[in-house]
């Protein structure tokens, strides 16, 4: 359960991340290379918290 509910928290904190930066005026490429940057650290914390890498 612990793990589900720090999973949580971070998708949470990652989607405001990237809500702030499609936000910010930014060229067009960079935004979106910007936010899946930011999905995929997510993704690799939960993945390390969960023992898979």
């Amino acid at each position: 359960m612990s793990l589900l509910i720090f999973a949580i928290i971070v998708l949470v904190v990652a989607a405001l991340i990237a809500w702030a930066v499609q936000r910010l005026p930014l060229p067009s490429p960079f935004g979106s290379i910007i936010q899946a940057l930011i999905l995929i650290a997510a993704a690799i914390v939960i993945a390390q918290r969960a023992g898979l890498l």
